[in-house]
C-alpha cells in the first residue's frame, strides 16, 4: 500500500512513475499482496492506518470545498464535478480514492436535497485532472446499482410490504370467520340464508384488497421509473465510453471509471448529457 511522502499525497504509488502503465500495474499488484498479506498480520493494518486516515481527511476536505463552493453543477440528466487543483487533487487521480470520494459528495448532496425537501436522483460525474499524464480520471456514479443507503431503504421498504401483507392476511381471515360464525347463527336460528348477499360481502372484501394492491403497484412502479433513470443513464454512459473510445479503468454495477483526454471532457460531458436525456 506504500506510505505517504513529503506532500502527503502521492501515498497510493510511491515508486510507480504516472506516465508508465506497467509499473503503476505492478503498484497495484504490489499493493493486493500487501492487503492479502494483511488478512494473517494485524501489525500491517495498524502500520497502514495512517493512509487510511490521510484519505478520508482528503475525502472531507475535498468533498466539503466543492459543496462549499459550488462547484458541484447539476446539469440536466446528473450532477457533475471537477477536481484540478488544491493539495489533495493529485490523490484523486486514482481511482479508487476517486470512486470513495464521489461516494461521499453524492451521500452529501442527496441529504442536503432532502432537507430542502427537493427529490432527484443520485447520477453523478466527477473527474479528477492527472495534469502529468494529461487525461481526466471520470467516474459515473448511479448507473445501476445503489449506495448502501439506498440498499437500506430497499430492506426497510420490502420489510414494511411483508407487515402490510401479514396484516392483510389476518384481517381476511378474521372476516372470513366472522362471516362463518353470522352464517351459523343465522341457520341455528332457522333463519333463510341469502347467498347473494353472501357473495355480495365478499365481493365487496375482495374489490377492497384490489384496491389495496393497486396502490402498492402504484409505489412499484413509481420504483421501477427511478430504476429506469439509473439505467438509463448507465447504458449512456457505457455508449459514450465506446463512441469516444474512453479508456476503461474500472467497470462495476455500481459505477464505471474511465480515462478521458484532458482536451476531450467538455465533448464527453456532453454527449452523455444528450444521451442520458435524449437516449
Amino acid at each position: 500500500m506504500g506510505s505517504l511522502d513529503s506532500s502527503g499525497s502521492q501515498g497510493f504509488l510511491p515508486d510507480a512513475p504516472k506516465f508508465d502503465d506497467e509499473a503503476a500495474q505492478d503498484a497495484i499488484t504490489s499493493r493486493f499482496w500487501t492487503a492479502y498479506d494483511s488478512l494473517t498480520s494485524p501489525n500491517l493494518i495498524t502500520q497502514h492506518i495512517a493512509i487510511a486516515q490521510h484519505l478520508h481527511r482528503a475525502i472531507l476536505r475535498t468533498g466539503t470545498a466543492l459543496i462549499a463552493k459550488h462547484q458541484i453543477r447539476h446539469l440536466r440528466a446528473f450532477r457533475m464535478a471537477v477536481v484540478k487543483e488544491g493539495p489533495d487533487a493529485p490523490l484523486f487521480t486514482h481511482a479508487g480514492a476517486l470512486v470513495k470520494l464521489a461516494l461521499w459528495v453524492a451521500e452529501a448532496v442527496q441529504e442536503m436535497d432532502g432537507k430542502k425537501g427537493r427529490g432527484g436522483g443520485n447520477e453523478l460525474v466527477m473527474a479528477g485532472l492527472d495534469e502529468a499524464r494529461g487525461v481526466y480520471v471520470v467516474v459515473g456514479l448511479g448507473g445501476g446499482g445503489t449506495t448502501v443507503q439506498s440498499k437500506e431503504k430497499e430492506k426497510r421498504r420490502a420489510e414494511r410490504q411483508r407487515k402490510k401483507e401479514e396484516k392483510r392476511e389476518a384481517r381476511r381471515k378474521e372476516k372470513a370467520a366472522e362471516r362463518q360464525k353470522a352464517l351459523e347463527r343465522r341457520l341455528a336460528n332457522g333463519e333463510e340464508v341469502d347467498e347473494d348477499e353472501d357473495e355480495e360481502l365478499e365481493t365487496e372484501e375482495e374489490d377492497s384488497s384490489e384496491s389495496e394492491s393497486e396502490d402498492e403497484d402504484d409505489g412499484m412502479d413509481e420504483g421501477k421509473r427511478r430504476s429506469a433513470g439509473r439505467n438509463r443513464f448507465g447504458l449512456a454512459f457505457q455508449e459514450v465510453i465506446e463512441e469516444t473510445g474512453a479508456r476503461v479503468k474500472v467497470d462495476s454495477f455500481e459505477h464505471c471509471v474511465v480515462e478521458v483526454k484532458k482536451e476531450d471532457l467538455s465533448g464527453f460531458l456532453e454527449q452523455l448529457s444528450m444521451k442520458a436525456i435524449v437516449g
